[in-house]
């Protein structure tokens, strides 16, 4: 497991690699927490990069939710970049997609 960050103009990224589930959703939900507590301007939408995200469990459903929910009382959203296939489907039967947006490219980053 991997987990990046970087902040635009627009976004608070974080690009997550390889796995998201229990073993490591604690670590990736504090490294999240500690960036949202230091970024200058944290009033801006979270965009997930998932383009090199193999699988998620309910761990990692949990970790966007709590995202998902942080930014709505900052009227802000949550974007996924790229899912894989299997991500995708997750993310498409557990009903994500009506909280979350999908992001097809990152020109404007």
């Amino acid at each position: 497991m991997e987990i990046k960050f970087r902040e635009t103009e627009e976004f608070l990224i974080f690009t997550v690699e390889d796995r998201l589930d229990s073993l490591n959703a604690k670590k990736i939900m504090d490294f999240i927490n500690v960036k949202l507590k230091e970024c200058e301007n944290c009033n801006k939408d979270i965009l997930f990069n998932f383009e090199n995200l193999e699988y998620i469990s309910s761990a990692g459903l949990q970790i966007l939710l709590a995202c998902a929910q942080n930014r709505k009382e900052l009227n802000k959203k949550v974007y996924i970049y790229k899912p894989q296939e299997l991500v995708d489907n997750v993310l498409k039967v557990a009903g994500f997609y009506s909280f979350l947006s999908k992001k097809e490219d990152m020109d404007d980053l």
